[in-house]
């Protein structure tokens, strides 16, 4: 079975940890309060490691143009490949849209992201009702995620249990 490009391959366990990172920290931070020292830190880091995991992502997007990817193996279903392309799709979009939702709520609501320490230039002026618009959309996108990476799992397991094809040993 052919394997996905070293480079893809890199870049796929590097967002992964990455992303599940930051949205188990970002469920944790939100339930801190903010008088705790926790607080202010947990939220520099969750910015920070966004802005990689946007840096990443531009990569990751050279890279499948440049390298391709390898194609489906015949065993799995039709309609089963047609849900994988959509998944993917849906993680690419997503992996664009919380960083970016996530650095334009801080920006509507007055406040720079700082890269670990290095202060990016805003995207956008205060306004804090666009503000809030953005912090709903990046609330609810994590969910989002959350559910689309269970099932991302779950047909990884589905296809090597039922049609006995091991998509995780294109990825490792």
């Amino acid at each position: 079975m052919e394997k996905y490009p070293l480079a893809i391959r890199i870049t796929h366990w590097l967002m992964a940890l990455l992303i599940i990172a930051l949205l188990t920290v970002g469920l944790i931070m939100t339930g801190i309060s903010r008088s705790d020292s926790l607080h202010k830190t947990l939220y520099g880091l969750h910015k920070s490691f966004g802005v990689v995991v946007l840096c990443l992502w531009l990569l990751r997007v050279c890279l499948r143009l440049k390298l391709g990817v390898p194609a489906l193996p015949e065993a799995i279903p039709a309609t089963d490949k047609k849900l994988a392309y959509s998944g993917h799709y849906l993680f690419y979009l997503f992996m664009i849209a919380m960083p970016l939702s996530g650095i334009l709520m801080t920006n509507a609501f007055g406040f720079p992201v700082s890269f670990f320490g290095f202060e990016l230039p805003r995207l956008i002026g205060a306004d804090k009702p666009m503000g809030q618009i953005f912090r709903d959309f990046h609330g609810y996108a994590a969910y989002a995620l959350i559910g689309l990476i269970g099932l991302h799992v779950a047909g990884v397991i589905k296809h090597r249990l039922k049609e006995r094809v091991n998509l995780l040993q294109r990825m490792i």
